[in-house]
């Protein structure tokens, strides 16, 4: 199929900004297969830092990036994505981020990324994206994001300058698949 789903949509235009040696974010490391992509993509000379509030799920990332040889590029972060800014340097730059919306894993269904948290976490890092830099939000049904942090996000994603942002939404018509959320930064 040339159209793609919510993930490697996302993953492809992330592909579009991430060159070797740029810092970038993982906002919701998960299992780690975001952060093995970025991984790749920053290649030895970059780096990833991950975030996610699950141990387990950090382990397996670790074991997956380290499996590949890309672990020297991670620093992964046991806490919510909301205090990235308390865990990087102030003057840090990035290039790209990616968050993926939803329940956190299998094992923990009843807990899902909130709608008041990832806004922070956007926030803090428009605040040190670079020019051409792209944040994503992907959004896929079978991890059931809730229709409220997708809304609150898109409310609070209107808002941004369009003279300093771009702003796009790409979804399915005739399926739901999903959905993938960017900005870049003019």
């Amino acid at each position: 199929m040339i159209l793609t789903d919510p993930v490697q949509f996302a993953h492809q235009l992330l592909a579009k900004a991430i060159r070797p040696g740029d810092i970038v974010i993982d906002a919701t490391v998960g299992y780690g297969h975001d952060t093995h992509f970025l991984a790749e993509k920053v290649a030895d000379f970059g780096h990833v830092y991950g975030f996610d509030l699950q141990e387990s799920a950090l382990d397996i990332c670790t074991d997956r990036l380290t499996k590949a040889n890309l672990h020297q590029q991670v620093t992964l972060y046991n806490q919510g994505h909301e205090r990235i800014i308390t865990a990087l340097a102030p003057d840090l730059k990035v290039q790209a981020a990616i968050f993926s919306l939803g329940i956190l894993s299998a094992e923990t269904a009843t807990q899902t990324t909130l709608p008041n948290t990832t806004i922070s976490a956007y926030h803090q890092i428009l605040s040190r994206l670079n020019r051409g830099g792209l944040l994503v939000f992907v959004s896929e049904t079978q991890f059931n994001p809730s229709d409220e942090e997708i809304n609150y996000l898109v409310a609070d994603l209107t808002h941004l300058n369009p003279d300093h942002y771009q702003v796009s939404r790409y979804q399915g018509i005739n399926h739901s698949s999903g959905q993938v959320l960017a900005i870049e930064k003019k």
